[in-house]
């Protein structure tokens, strides 16, 4: 883990996500880069006044966030208390969405941090259309942080584990992010098959995974629940974990899953932050 990417948008929530960014560098001893992303401003006319103009403002925004980026950058570095050489900033320019995704993929960060608000009347602006994006989109992690999440290091992990496509590479990316915060993992498989041969199929799947990783500091368990998401959400009322990990391997999928209660619940509601990987096919 050698890159953390926090986008801001400086609020105060987005500084609290920034601490929590900031403990899983020093954690990581991973580099923090904190970005803005600065929308252009777009002429509406070619009268030479006006285009003057626009492009007085674009340099009055480009002053502003610059600045505002400076002492945000300051604080974090103030509170997280990482040596100087471990944070930097980054102001980008375009849509924001895009502008966050071309930035982690043109230094191959290796996790993004995001802050949300929770519902609200800001939610669009970040757990919207462009966290959306980002989170589908994104070819590295989403490690994102509710509102109020405790900035304590994770001890629990729990991956809601669909046992489809490659769990062995989904696991191991689960243990990349436990083992170096000393954090104890648990996997579960919430079921409601009614065909014995799928229950037994299950059955076996857990066990080989179990099997596969004895050794290590992660349990699997195969429940059987009526309905899956709120065997989910009992589960992690019951265990409190730090962290909720989920998994997705086709964006088609993905859609399916983030408009499910599972990420309505734990995204726009819960205080638990939750981590979300891409899974290799088989």
């Amino acid at each position: 883990m050698k890159t953390i990417l926090f986008p801001t948008d400086f609020s105060d929530n987005s500084m609290h996500a920034a601490q929590y960014a900031g403990m899983l560098a020093r954690r990581f001893d991973a580099k923090l880069i904190i970005v803005n992303v600065f929308s252009n401003v777009i002429s509406l006319g070619t009268d030479l006044n006006m285009i003057n103009e626009t492009t007085l403002l674009e340099e009055q925004l480009h002053k502003n966030s610059m600045h505002n980026l400076e002492i945000f950058s300051g604080k974090v570095f103030l509170s997280t208390e990482l040596p100087e050489v471990q944070i930097e900033h980054q102001l980008v320019y375009g849509f924001v969405t895009e502008g966050i995704l071309e930035m982690a993929n043109a230094m191959n960060v290796d996790m993004i941090v995001m802050g949300t608000k929770g519902v609200s009347n800001v939610f669009d602006k970040w757990m919207g259309s462009n966290a959306e994006s980002v989170i589908k989109a994104a070819k590295c992690p989403v490690w994102v942080v509710p509102t109020n999440a405790q900035l304590t290091v994770p001890q629990l992990f729990i991956y809601a584990a669909d046992l489809e496509e490659d769990e062995v590479s989904a696991t191991k990316t689960l243990l990349d992010f436990s083992v170096p915060l000393g954090a104890t993992c648990k996997v579960i498989h919430i079921q409601n098959y009614f065909d014995k041969d799928l229950k037994q199929k299950s059955a076996e799947t857990m066990a080989d995974l179990s099997k596969e990783f004895d050794g290590n500091n992660i349990t699997f368990k195969d429940l059987k629940r009526n309905e899956i998401v709120e065997g989910i959400e009992t589960y992690t009322r019951t265990h409190k974990p730090d962290v909720l990990a989920l998994a997705v391997y086709d964006k088609n999928i993905f859609s399916n899953l983030f408009n499910s209660s599972i990420t309505k619940h734990f995204v726009e509601e819960s205080k638990i932050p939750i981590l979300i990987f891409k899974k290799e096919k088989l």
